[in-house]
């Protein structure tokens, strides 16, 4: 897309209107990106001027979601990580196809802003009067020796799971980050039982000693208590019988997906 042969200056701290197709948003502005004055839009104004956001700062942006970590966002995207280090350093200047997919999904964005750097950023607004937030229910799809995963989402009798705005401020939590899936199996009995519904934070994918984690074992998803012992990661079962359900060494093929944080249980 050319660029504009003139320019407006916007203050780095002020927010501006944009438009394209017809769309209108606010958001502040964005250092770098190439800016198209909107002439011939319909309300158009001297300071009203149309963003894409380049994908070296859309890079940064998912990165930051990602937790700072090129790898989580390789991961997460299904790619290599010096594919987002490309992405990063501006090799790259295109996202497209199944990592943009996979990108869009994991964190509620915009497939177009993703993929084009037009439009909101975000997939589904949340409106301010909210008092309670949902969280979608879902299952992770995983292969063996696989990093990543992608996330199918419950349609139909898997309503969401709504917490309170509070709760997601007080623990820092990002509804887009968090997946409520089933319990399945005897194995974290009486911690969790067959049926039990839990949150994933997959977030956070940091092992810490004694904590429930949703990991991909060999390419079966697992709950397991995660426990630090002789300089290695075991995962463990709550239920005390070893011989059917035995600790395992985390090793290759063991992959963390995110801690458990709450639990739904009709057990008491």
């Amino acid at each position: 897309m050319p660029h504009a042969s003139a320019t407006t200056e916007v203050p780095p701290s002020s927010s501006i209107n944009l438009q394209a197709n017809s769309f209108l948003v606010s958001m502040p502005r964005i250092l770098g990106a190439p800016k198209l004055l909107c002439q011939g839009m319909p309300n158009c104004t001297g300071d009203r001027i149309a963003y894409m956001t380049p994908l070296i700062e859309r890079a940064k942006i998912l990165l930051d979601l990602a937790g700072g970590s090129v790898t989580a966002l390789a991961d997460i995207a299904g790619v290599k990580a010096p594919s987002v280090s490309d992405w990063l350093n501006g090799k790259t200047k295109t996202l497209k196809g199944a990592p943009a997919a996979r990108i869009s999904a994991r964190f509620n964005l915009n497939p177009v802003w993703v993929s084009e750097g037009r439009g909101s950023m975000q997939g589904r607004e949340t409106q301010p009067g909210d008092s309670r937030l949902p969280i979608k229910r879902g299952q992770f799809r995983l292969f063996a020796g696989v990093t990543g995963y992608e996330i199918d989402y419950d349609h139909g009798d898997g309503e969401p799971i709504f917490m309170a705005r509070r709760w997601f401020e007080q623990n820092r939590y990002s509804p887009e980050n968090l997946l409520a899936l089933k319990v399945h199996g005897q194995s974290m009995e009486p911690s969790l039982y067959d049926g039990d519904l839990v949150i994933v934070n997959t977030a956070n994918h940091t092992p810490r000693d004694g904590v429930v984690f949703a990991i991909n074992y060999e390419g079966e998803m697992v709950i397991k208590r995660m426990r630090r012992e002789a300089g290695q990661w075991m995962i463990t079962s709550d239920n005390p019988n070893k011989i059917h359900y035995p600790d395992k060494v985390c090793a290759d093929g063991c992959f963390v997906l995110g801690e458990v944080i709450y639990k739904q249980s009709e057990r008491i």
